[in-house]
């Protein structure tokens, strides 16, 4: 995990998307700038290169600028490519989800609000969008527009778990969150003692899932 700085970062930095015990503790003091995103989940910045992706250290954020860098990081994830794909369940909730061969398209939530543009040529809705990223090279949600948001909650929080599961070594979280604004909040909660996890939806939330399916 030790920094190798392109002759030209801005053009290589992307934001990257990490479960937040991936650093081990030992590293942190060096990657300082990091920053939660939502429990679970914090955002980094790395350079894709060639043959390698190495994150990005505060030595290089005291060099380029932590600002400079996260919005080159941005744009650069803006045009990443994936694969997006569809599947509706029997009461005909569409579930959504974007793959691809690249360890950036996890870090896509990341830009969800881009990603939408591009998949559903519009905004994300204003009620928010039910995510779930197991894995680095997909993600799956479900925007927040009607009733299927429950079932949706339901589907991809299953779907996370398993798939969080089956690929121990390219994992992120086998969290629900809910998307909204930019902004994640975890709707799992994982008891340690008793390793159970439920889904608990804040009160705003609630208010507009009960809205939807009146």
């Amino acid at each position: 995990m030790s920094s190798l700085t392109p002759d030209n970062p801005l053009e290589h930095v992307r934001l990257r998307l990490i479960a937040d015990d991936y650093l081990p503790p030992e590293a942190l003091d060096v990657y300082q700038y990091v920053r939660p995103v939502a429990d679970g989940l914090v955002e980094a910045l790395a350079y894709d290169l060639p043959d390698a992706i190495t994150l990005v250290t505060d030595r290089d954020v005291d060099r380029f600028g932590l600002d400079a860098l996260r919005a080159a990081g941005r744009a650069n994830m803006a045009q990443e490519p994936f694969e997006y794909d569809t599947a509706e369940l029997d009461d005909g909730t569409v579930i959504h989800t974007v793959g691809g061969e690249s360890l950036f398209v996890a870090s896509l939530v990341l830009v969800l609000d881009e990603v939408m543009w591009t998949t559903h040529g519009q905004p994300p809705p204003p009620e928010g969008v039910l995510v779930t990223v197991p894995g680095r090279q997909h993600f799956a949600f479900h925007p927040i527009t009607d009733h299927h948001a429950v079932t949706a909650a339901n589907a991809l929080a299953e779907f996370g778990l398993g798939a969080y599961e089956d690929e121990p070594n390219y994992s992120v979280s086998p969290r629900l969150y809910w998307w909204r604004d930019g902004a994640l909040t975890s709707l799992t909660v994982i008891d340690e003692e008793n390793r159970t996890m439920a889904i608990e939806a804040p009160e705003e939330l609630m208010t507009i899932l009960k809205a939807l399916d009146a």
